[in-house]
């Protein structure tokens, strides 16, 4: 892919935007792009698409501008479907470019009356349905790792971005029943602050039947997809800051009104959703800049989390390839135990 713009970013980029179905790309305005680094590889192969770095300058004056950088989860044409995804290659590339907090967006579909279709979640737990059926972790084959998940994102990262989204205009909608008395022809965003999301492998959507269980006790999901798990873990390894903006669909397959989530389905309501996360990443990166924000950006609170969590296998029982590879993650973590 030929953008014609420079392949090499030397400077610092510490926030990361990972698109989903419906977030391909970034608005140019307000976003400026000035680099596409071609996928980099790493020790787990390549990413899924070209790294685009842009720079961001606000309208206020109390946030500074930003550079980010931004990564197609499905690849640039959607190639890649939910299982193909290659997690480990793409939150290795954001940290080894220096990275340190990641915005995810991803489709999901509504466990929930209240989460209706074109409403936004920010997820503040989840549930990994997809049983092992990906690879979920950079400790393996001779170096043991045990990081904590009971947050698996990240609640000053998740404060932040409910925050941006309280001020993204046009106004947002509190409450489902809330009503816009604006004449844009841009929705108000309704935003839902708390939800569990439970990813399952795909690509495949629920049945009925595995719809009904995870909205009901003990499950009590409020939205699913097939995207979170096992990226939020990965970038919890990865000492990234991680926080995952949840774009409603449709109500899954549980719902009476439906007979059960389809393409065309999903698709409808693609096209608001899609102009309501540009809107809201032009207000979270907004809010990233302003004063006081900086170790949020800089993943301040997850440092020394890998080489902690491998502290468990003594160095002579390291095998040589996961600690090469660790090493390419982390230098200097792991050569001198």
């Amino acid at each position: 892919m030929s953008t014609g713009l420079p392949g090499t970013y030397s400077d610092p980029v510490q926030t990361a935007i990972i698109g989903g179905t419906g977030l391909s790309t970034l608005p140019t305005p307000p976003f400026t792009p000035v680099a596409t680094l071609p996928a980099p590889p790493t020790p787990w192969g390549l990413p899924s698409s070209p790294i685009s770095i842009l720079h961001y300058a606000p309208p206020s004056s109390d946030s500074k501008p930003t550079t980010i950088a931004f990564l197609a989860r499905h690849g640039i044409h959607h190639q890649l479907a939910p299982h193909e995804v290659p997690n480990q290659a793409n939150i290795a590339a954001l940290r080894k470019l220096g990275v340190r907090c990641i915005i995810a967006f991803s489709a999901v579909g509504s466990l929930r009356e209240e989460v209706r279709p074109r409403d936004f979640l920010v997820a503040d737990q989840l549930i990994d349905w997809t049983r092992g059926s990906r690879p979920s972790t950079f400790f393996s084959n001779g170096l043991v790792g045990h990081v904590s998940l009971a947050e698996p994102f990240d609640p000053s990262l998740r404060s932040l971005i409910i925050h941006a989204l309280a001020n993204t205009q046009p106004p947002l909608s509190s409450s489902p029943s809330s009503s816009s008395s604006s004449s844009s022809s841009t929705p108000p965003i309704t935003i839902h602050p708390h939800g569990t999301v439970i990813t399952i492998s795909g690509p495949h959507f629920s049945t009925r039947a595995e719809s009904l269980l995870f909205r009901a006790p003990p499950f009590s999901c409020d939205v699913v997809n097939m995207s979170a798990a096992p990226e939020a873990k990965l970038a919890r390894e990865a000492e990234l800051g991680y926080a995952m903006v949840c774009m409603s669909t449709d109500y899954d397959s549980w719902h009476a009104t439906n007979e059960g989530v389809s393409v065309e389905m999903v698709m409808g309501h693609m096209k608001t959703n899609s102009v309501n996360a540009r809107r809201a990443v032009e207000s979270i990166v907004e809010e990233l800049g302003r004063g006081g924000n900086e170790e949020i950006v800089a993943g301040k609170q997850w440092e020394g989390m890998a080489k902690g969590a491998a502290g468990i296998t003594k160095v002579e029982g390291r095998g040589k390839e996961v600690t090469s590879r660790m090493g390419w993650l982390f230098p200097g973590y792991f050569e001198g135990g």
